[in-house]
């Protein structure tokens, strides 16, 4: 994973050093993060998608869609064009002959003939995005596989189980 810069700033802000290292406020001064995901058919760039993107991503939906409303559409149809819209925002490059397709102005992800490989470059980036999302929410990566005892020594003693300990019911039908 790797910050890009993708605004140009006139003025710049002094930060203290933790606000500079932290991923939020360096995304907020127009960094992006982007990930490289190896698929099948090659390796692919891939950003996180900021407030923006996810407007960029409705409005593509909306225009796939023809202005009809996303509830007149099945689930599954709606997901396809979900996916082709994000993924039409979210992949900015990729090999020889994805940047070759993707440099004609019409490309779009709903023109790609292999479903499967669509999912799987898909599945990639909201894995990505996941794990982004989930830094800047200040949750622990993939090395906190929640074995640790400091979840088990903030729950008071007083708690029991869960929430049913100690509630009991008997119903008889007639």
């Amino acid at each position: 994973m790797k910050l890009t810069e993708e605004i140009n700033h006139e003025e710049t802000e002094i930060m203290s050093v933790q606000k500079h290292d932290d991923l939020f406020f360096s995304m907020l001064n127009g960094n992006t993060v982007e990930e490289t995901v190896t698929t099948s058919r090659g390796e692919f760039t891939v950003k996180f998608p900021k407030q923006a993107d996810i407007l960029a991503i409705a409005r593509i939906a909306a225009v796939m869609r023809n202005g009809i409303q996303a509830n007149n559409f099945d689930v599954n149809g709606d997901y396809e064009i979900q996916k082709c819209a994000t993924l039409d925002i979210i992949v900015t490059s990729g090999p020889a002959w994805f940047n070759k397709a993707k440099s004609v102005p019409s490309f779009s992800w709903r023109n790609m003939p292999d479903a499967n490989f669509t999912d799987e470059v898909y599945a990639k980036a909201l894995s990505f995005r996941q794990d982004v999302q989930a830094r800047l929410a200040g949750i622990k990566g993939d090395a906190d596989n929640g074995d640790d005892e400091e979840g088990s020594e903030a729950v008071s003693s007083d708690v029991g189980s869960g929430l049913f300990s100690g509630v009991s019911s008997s119903h008889k039908r007639n």
